[in-house]
C-alpha cells in the first residue's frame, strides 16, 4: 500500500474514473514528501500529487480493467512511468496529451501485484520520483483447460499440441490467448494452432505442424494465460506448461476398397493385414484420422455412436479410437467370413482378433491413419477426434486468430 501520513484526505480529490483511490504524494518543501524524492531545483513540483489505482481500487482491483495514474492535484504532469507486476512482466501504457495521466494499454490479471515507478513533474521544473502499487483480487469465475498429449509421454507424428476448455474463449479474446500461447520444438518445425469444437461443442485450440512430426522430435508448450480474460466475466487462473516427444514415423493405411490395411514404418513396409470396412450403407471415415487412445477390452454399443439399436451391444478386443464420433479399428471375429473380402461394418475398420492385437501392441497414440477408397464423401470435422489433418495447410492456418 501507499501510505501519505503527510498529506490530508482533502487535497485527494476522486475523479469519475480512478473511484477510491489509494494515493501517493509527490512533493517538496511545506507540503512534506509522502514516498518520492526531490531532484531538481526550486520547488515547482511541491503541489503534484499522484493517485494509482485499477477500476476504481488498488487492493482487491477486480482484474481485467487497466491501471490509471493520474496526477489529482497541482499543476504538472507524469513522466518516465514504469508498471512491472510480480514476475517483472512489463505493463505498457501511454501518457494523455496533457501529460496528467497514464493508462496501461492492456488489463490487469487476477491475483496479481503491480509496482510503478514514476517521476512527477512540476510547473516550475522541479521533479519527485515517487511510486505506488496496485493488486487485484483472485478470478471468481476461472476457466480451465485440459492439455493433450500427457506430460512426458511418447507420441506419433501426427500428435497436435490441444487445449480444452472448460467454457467458451470469445472471438475478441482469441488472439490474445494464442499470443500467449508458444509452442518450441527441437529440431525447429513450421506449425500453426487453429480453432475448433470438440464434439460435444466446446472450444479447442490445436497446433499441428505443416507436414507430419520428424521421429524424434522434443515439443514443449509454455502457456502464459494466468490472468488472461477467455471472455464473458471469465479468466485463466494460472500458467500451463508441458512436454512431449515424438516417436517412430509410423503410418498406418486403411484400404476399404482392397480390404487391407498396411503398416509402414519410415517409409517401409512392416504389416499388412485383411480387414473389414464400413459397408456401402456405413462406410468408413476416409482422409487422415489419429490414434486418440488403446482400449484392450471395451463393447460396441450402436446407440453410443448415433446409430440407435441397428447392432446389439459387441464385447470386443483391441480397440484404437480415431474419430470422437465412433470410428475404431478393433477385432470382429463375427465377420471372420468375409475378412479381405467385403465391407460389412457399421463404419468400423474390423480385423481378425490376432492382427487387432498385433496392431494394438505395435502401434501408439498420434499415429496417423490413413483411409483411402472409401465411399463416404463426408469430410470429418477438424474437432472430431484430431481431424486436423483432414484440412490442407492453407485451411488450417486459417483457423488461427492472429491473421497473417
Amino acid at each position: 500500500m501507499i501510505r501519505t501520513p503527510s498529506v490530508p484526505r482533502a487535497l485527494l480529490p476522486l475523479t469519475a474514473a480512478a473511484g477510491l483511490l489509494l494515493t501517493t504524494a509527490c512533493g517538496g518543501g511545506g507540503s512534506g514528501g509522502g514516498g518520492g524524492s526531490a531532484d531538481g531545483a526550486g520547488g515547482g513540483a511541491a503541489d503534484v500529487k499522484v493517485a494509482m489505482a485499477s477500476g476504481g481500487k488498488a487492493t482487491g482491483a477486480a482484474p481485467g480493467a487497466p491501471i490509471t495514474l493520474k496526477v489529482t492535484s497541482g499543476d504538472g504532469s507524469l513522466a518516465d512511468v514504469t508498471v512491472t507486476d510480480q514476475r517483472g512482466r512489463r505493463l505498457d501504457g501511454k501518457l494523455s496529451a496533457d501529460g496528467r495521466s497514464w493508462t496501461s494499454v492492456s488489463g490487469t490479471r487476477p491475483a496479481s501485484t503491480y509496482k510503478a515507478g514514476y517521476t512527477a513533474k512540476g510547473e516550475g521544473g522541479g521533479k519527485r520520483s515517487g511510486s505506488g502499487t496496485v493488486t487485484t483480487a483472485a478470478p471468481e469465475k476461472p476457466n480451465k483447460l485440459e492439455l493433450t498429449p500427457g506430460n512426458g509421454s511418447t507420441v506419433g507424428v501426427a500428435q497436435p499440441v490441444s487445449l480444452l476448455f472448460d467454457h467458451p474463449v470469445t472471438d475478441a479474446e482469441r488472439a490474445e490467448v494464442e499470443r500467449n500461447l508458444r509452442v518450441e520444438t527441437s529440431p525447429r518445425t513450421e506449425g500453426s494452432w487453429g480453432w475448433v469444437k470438440d464434439l460435444g461443442g466446446n472450444d479447442r485450440i490445436d497446433w499441428r505442424p505443416k507436414d507430419f512430426w520428424k521421429p524424434g522430435t522434443k515439443v514443449a508448450l509454455k502457456g502464459n494465460l494466468a490472468g488472461l480474460p477467455s471472455g464473458q466475466g471469465r479468466f485463466f487462473a494460472r500458467d500451463y506448461a508441458m512436454g512431449f516427444t515424438v516417436g517412430e514415423n509410423r503410418v498406418v493405411t486403411v484400404d476399404a476398397a482392397r480390404h487391407r490395411m498396411s503398416v509402414a514404418e519410415d517409409g517401409k513396409e512392416v504389416a499388412s493385414y485383411p480387414i473389414s470396412a464400413g459397408s456401402d450403407t456405413y462406410p468408413t471415415r476416409g482422409g487422415t484420422h489419429v490414434v486418440l487412445t488403446k482400449n484392450a477390452h471395451e463393447t460396441m454399443k450402436s446407440a453410443s455412436v448415433g446409430l440407435g439399436d441397428a447392432y446389439p451391444s459387441l464385447p470386443t478386443t483391441s480397440v484404437v479410437h480415431l474419430t470422437s464420433s465412433g470410428t475404431f479399428i478393433h477385432a470382429a471375429d463375427w465377420n471372420a467370413d468375409v475378412m479381405g473380402s467385403a465391407n460389412s461394418s457399421h463404419g468400423c475398420v474390423g480385423m481378425l482378433s490376432g492382427d487387432a492385437k498385433k496392431l494394438f501392441d505395435r502401434i501408439r497414440v498420434g499415429d496417423p491413419v490413413v483411409v483411402k477408397n472409401t465411399k463416404n464423401a463426408e469430410v470429418t470435422a477438424p474437432g472430431n477426434g484430431f481431424g486436423a489433418w483432414q484440412l490442407d495447410w492453407p485451411a488450417w492456418k486459417s483457423r488461427s486468430a492472429l491473421k497473417g
